[in-house]
């Protein structure tokens, strides 16, 4: 991957590959460019299939955290509340 992809957004990496999809798809390609494209796209596929599992694993943290919180297992009151009876 290149350096720039680690802050390209995953819609602006989507339409670089619709780009590149449609570039395949056309009969003007130079087959001399046919590899570059090709792994360009690879390169694509990989980081949006990493941010979808990412945000995958986030959406899950937030909603266990939410389930705890509902059950009150995520309840932060103080001990110290307790020892207010001295």
């Amino acid at each position: 991957m290149s350096e720039n992809d680690e802050t390209i957004g995953y819609a602006d990496a989507m339409h670089e590959l619709e780009a590149i999809l449609d570039e395949l798809e056309g009969d003007e390609l130079d087959v001399d460019v046919l590899a570059e494209r090709v792994r360009r796209a690879s390169e694509l596929i990989k980081l949006c299939r990493s941010r979808i599992t990412r945000a995958q694993d986030d959406v899950a943290r937030i909603v266990a955290d939410l389930e705890d919180f509902d059950t009150g297992d995520g309840d932060d009151t103080d001990d110290e509340d307790a020892d207010d009876s001295f």
